[in-house]
């Protein structure tokens, strides 16, 4: 239910209705921003955890548990593309767990597929999906 409101919510930010011309958003607005978040926080941080730590409350059951974004020799391993392709097509496709759920209707939207790529990134500096450190309340720089 939450996946089918997002999208519609979503198409309507991307497509807007009528003869205008189709709306381009960029890498960084705050609509695509929000949409992101709200898509990690509803999909990804039941079992990465809200700072992408692998400690969601449904990744505490798995084995293997959830990926930590916050791993740096990880992330110096992996790629935007294949972020990209786990991320779209979940972990079975790609030769992971299962548990991880595919994202088809992010397909068609590679900007805001590339904010979530931005969302992991930043989970190696210490931030969680609002962009806030994970030491303070305050958006971190």
């Amino acid at each position: 239910m939450v996946r089918r409101g997002l999208t519609a919510a979503l198409a309507l930010l991307l497509a807007p209705a009528g003869c205008e011309p189709r709306v381009e958003l960029k890498p960084g607005d705050p609509e695509l921003v929000r949409a992101a978040r709200q898509i990690f926080e509803n999909r990804c941080a039941n079992c990465h955890g809200p700072h992408g730590r692998g400690d969601g409350p449904a990744g505490r059951a798995l084995s293997p548990r959830p990926r930590d974004f916050g791993d740096p020799a990880w992330q110096a391993s992996v790629d935007d593309a294949r972020l990209r392709q786990v991320i779209v097509g979940g972990g079975a496709a790609v030769g992971l767990s299962s548990h991880m759920q595919a994202n088809p209707d992010l397909a068609d939207s590679p900007v805001l597929v590339g904010e979530l790529i931005g969302i992991v990134r930043a989970c190696a500096i210490g931030q969680d999906s609002k962009g806030m450190s994970s030491g303070t309340e305050k958006p971190a720089p």
